[in-house]
């Protein structure tokens, strides 16, 4: 990966080289691994966008992802291919008191077509209670806008459906970051991995292989966290008013870790 500065300062431009590797048997890159490209442009992001004006802050303090949206164009499968090179803009869009919200961009190379979009929700906490923490008054001085309102984050499922597919799984070492707990690229894995065999039981109405309907968009509401040899259940069904997208719960014992909505191209399947 290799970044820049935009002319104005306010964006971080991350260039990826893709390689065949990173595309799984439909010709398509994992959606996984593209969580973890914009994670790693946010990670990035964080000297010349937040470090610039703290300096390094010894307050015991960290940053989660609480919420993580991503929705990408038809265009998005046609033209990111193996050996091609693909571009994400990030910048930070609102900060509230412990909440700061990125926006990313996601362009073609070399054209700079937008072929995607996403946004995501870091809440600062406390690294030893998990409390929330205030950012530094110089950063929301710097980037709150008070002429927007603040992004609309969804709130845990409340009624849902009963679950027509259920899928276990253990956290296991390859799936643990450096915070010491399940990276959030891991939880995208687990659901599409359940869709996968949930579709070969004819458990959808719609959805017969996940592998060749390409994904439109993506929302995850990160609520626990996952810790190493936790056992957990993944239970999914289809939405109630649109069958093209599958709803999922990540629970340990009856405690909900993470929800997922995904929302796939079902009449595009071979984009």
């Amino acid at each position: 990966m290799k970044t820049r500065l935009s002319e104005d300062g306010t964006k971080l431009i991350a260039t990826y080289e893709l390689h065949p590797f990173d595309f799984d048997r439909s010709g398509r890159v994992q959606p996984w691994t593209f969580l973890r490209m914009l994670e790693f442009a946010r990670i990035a992001a964080i000297g010349p966008l937040v470090k610039r004006h703290t300096g390094t802050l010894r307050d015991q303090s960290t940053a989660f992802v609480r919420y993580q949206e991503v929705e990408v164009a038809p265009l998005f499968y046609s033209v990111v291919k193996p050996n091609t090179s693909l571009l994400v803009s990030t910048d930070i869009g609102y900060v509230g008191s412990s909440s700061l919200f990125y926006n990313y961009d996601i362009l073609s190379s070399p054209g700079k077509q937008v072929i995607g979009h996403s946004r995501c929700q870091m809440v600062r906490v406390n690294a030893k209670t998990r409390r929330p923490v205030a950012w530094p008054d110089v950063v929301i001085d710097k980037y709150s806008k008070k002429s927007l309102d603040r992004p609309v984050v969804p709130v845990p499922f409340k009624e849902r459906m009963a679950p027509v597919f259920v899928y276990k799984v253990t956290v296991n070492n390859s799936d643990i970051d450096v915070r010491g707990h399940c990276n959030q690229s891991v939880y995208l894995r687990y659901c599409l991995d359940a869709a996968a065999t949930g579709a070969r039981k004819n458990a959808f109405r719609v959805i017969r292989d996940v592998a060749v309907c390409p994904i439109k968009r993506v929302g995850i509401l990160y609520q626990k966290e996952a810790l190493l040899g936790d056992e957990l259940t993944v239970e999914l069904w289809e939405d109630e008013g649109c069958a093209e997208t599958l709803c999922f719960q990540i629970k340990r014992g009856e405690e909900v870790i993470t929800q997922l909505t995904v929302q796939f191209y079902v009449n595009r399947a071979r984009l």
